[in-house]
């Protein structure tokens, strides 16, 4: 330490503004019969840690300024902990936020940085909304290293990559960019470091919500498109299948989401089951899902565009129109109902669990027996409107639901306005103007139908193999001979 320089524990402990901070654990120190200490955030490192922390120090030999630095003294006494060294006190803080200890010595002006952080987590139980009937039954929490060593149990390669970048200039957060080596995406890649290491954020508050808009900034008219911009997912297997086939994850510190680049509008619906079943019923699956969500587009509109020219219907088909009276118009009717059906969405969110069978029932009548009787609903406006609500889970991704629920309520205007130019007009419209202009991260959005690739849209209907699984038995092949 230079003459006139602070010395480098009371630097980081006012770095750390140690005297209003109650959480701060300081914790003085004798190496050999040199003055030192250490400091960590209580929680962040369990007790054994910091006790067999504790005990390696307290043991080892005094350190020789003259001869080694702090790192090469940690290498030889702490083995059990990764080390780094930095230089300044406000580096040194940093760490010791982020959860790490870090290890200041007198005679030494730069600071150990020991990582032997234990953070209390959930478990890896299969989340909620991703489950399966067959495969693993484990989900990523919100500890990044913990999701990482999920992946690796499936990727135990040394062709993957991770690296770290640290976002947000006020409050940093960790984000950890995983991929296989020569998957092709280099454009790609370079372009979400870029954007990664400009990112100019106060800090990564909402976690991968505050991630996307990094990653894809939200101009003009992309400010009204609901569809959504990346693909997340809780499963460790889904990942790792991803970044076989040659995409990007992106693994946030305090979300169990892990992002999954680049991605098109069909990828939204792939499903873990897609894969655990033989490929003949897995491809059936996965038409009668697309089937289904496409119905829940059109359906609604092409029946009240019916039901609202009655008399070009031929007599076969009137069983199709309502038959009962009503006072409410019928386009009205679909937008009450998805109205109420949020609402009630909402309220469940926030029903204990001791009530929801309760709820349960209220909903049922209000939007049932009663609400039809009462004159409100026609029993066909309920039926399709149950229908395109239960079909909107289809997906495992809420936007692409509340996407498709905001496209159908569009329909339905134009359909009761503008009749059937406004059906094909609506539809073009939401075609041409949102799916078309939303990029995934220099791809476009509805590959493989634009720009046209046979295979790949093939491959959307039937099962098989892909990409990067493709290569990996190739390279396998060519290393055997």
């Amino acid at each position: 330490m230079k003459k006139g320089e602070m010395d480098p524990d009371r630097a980081l402990f006012r770095a750390l503004a140690g005297d209003r901070v109650c959480d701060l654990i300081r914790r003085r120190i004798t190496l050999g019969t040199v003055p030192g200490a250490y400091y960590c955030i209580n929680g962040f490192v369990d007790n054994a840690a910091l006790q067999r922390l504790h005990l390696a120090l307290k043991d080892a030999p005094a350190p020789a300024p003259d001869r080694e630095t702090l790192l090469s003294y940690g290498e030889a006494h702490v083995p059990f902990a990764d080390l780094k060294e930095v230089n300044t006190a406000q580096e040194a803080a940093g760490e010791v936020l982020r959860g790490v200890a870090v290890l200041t010595c007198r005679g030494f002006d730069h600071y150990l940085v020991l990582d032997v952080r234990s953070y209390a987590t959930r478990g890896i139980q299969e989340p909620e909304k991703d489950r399966t009937l067959r495969g693993p039954h484990l989900g990523f929490n919100e500890n990044a290293v913990a999701s990482l060593v999920l992946i690796r149990r499936y990727l135990r390669t040394s062709a993957l990559r991770t690296e770290r970048f640290t976002v947000g200039r006020v409050i940093p957060g960790e984000v950890i960019v995983t991929y296989l080596a020569d998957t092709g995406k280099e454009k790609v890649l370079e372009q979400i470091r870029r954007r990664l290491r400009e990112a100019d954020v106060p800090a990564l508050s909402m976690t991968q919500e505050t991630l996307a808009d990094i990653l894809y900034p939200q101009k003009k008219l992309a400010l009204f498109n609901p569809f959504p911009r990346v693909r997340f997912t809780e499963r460790p297997d889904v990942v790792a299948a991803n970044l076989m086939e040659g995409k990007i994850a992106l693994i946030c510190d305090n979300s169990p989401s892990v992002m999954l680049l680049p991605e098109s509008f069909f990828d939204f619906f792939e499903e873990a089951d897609d894969y655990y079943f033989p490929p003949v019923t897995a491809s059936y699956l996965k038409i009668v899902r697309i089937l289904v969500f496409a119905a829940s587009v059109i359906l609604i509109p092409i029946w009240l565009l019916v039901a609202e020219h009655g008399e070009m219907v031929p007599s076969s088909l009137r069983f199709l129109l309502a038959q009962e009276e009503f006072s409410v118009p019928l386009y009205l009717q679909f937008l009450l109902i998805e109205v109420a059906l949020d609402g009630l969405r909402m309220a469940s969110l926030n029903t204990p669990d001791t009530l929801s069978n309760s709820f349960s029932v209220i909903g049922g009548l209000l939007l049932g027996d009663f609400a039809v009787k009462s004159g409100w609903f026609v029993p066909q406006t309920i039926l399709y409107s149950a229908f395109t609500g239960i079909a909107n889970y289809v997906p495992t991704n809420y936007e692409l639901g509340y996407s498709i629920k905001f496209c159908r309520m569009t329909l339905i205007l134009l359909v009761h306005f503008c009749g059937i130019g406004g059906l094909i007009a609506g539809l073009i419209a939401w075609t041409l103007l949102f799916l078309y202009s939303r990029r995934s991260v220099d791809e476009n959005y509805l590959y493989p139908l634009y720009p046209t690739d046979k295979k790949a849209l093939l491959r959307i209907f039937l099962r098989g193999r892909s990409g990067r699984e493709k290569q990996l038995m190739a390279q396998a092949k060519k290393k055997s001979r």
